[in-house]
């Protein structure tokens, strides 16, 4: 019998996974044993693989409606964002109008009060 180091990570793992495949196994063995006892075919893993569901066909029909649709939605969204923006725009310049009218410089003659003499 070999002798096997304890401190050896990999020895470890490796009588670890032979537990596992005893273990294994033993399930699949009285997984058939309870099968055979209600008359179900035991499942081999093999065979249980799912096939890929196959892919649906649209009709032209059905894809040009739907075409429609998403090209009405967005026409839809493109206006609501463009009537959004305009009345952005007019709310600014109604906004820079005011203010250019309250900080217009007042006239030269305004502004220069003539110093007075004495």
């Amino acid at each position: 019998m070999p002798t096997t180091k304890r401190n050896d990570p990999a020895e470890s793992l490796r009588l670890a996974l032979v537990s596992f495949d005893a273990q294994i196994a033993e399930l699949r063995e009285t997984r058939a044993q309870l099968a055979a006892l209600i008359d179900q075919p035991s499942a081999s893993p093999d065979l249980e693989v799912a096939t890929p569901q196959k892919r649906r066909k649209l009709s032209d029909a059905a894809r040009a409606k739907i075409s429609a649709a998403a090209k009405a939605r967005w026409a839809r969204e493109r206006g609501a964002k463009a009537k959004v923006q305009k009345s952005k725009q007019a709310a600014k310049k109604a906004q820079s109008k005011a203010k250019s009218a309250k900080t217009r410089p007042t006239t030269a003659k305004a502004k220069k009060a003539p110093a007075k003499k004495e």
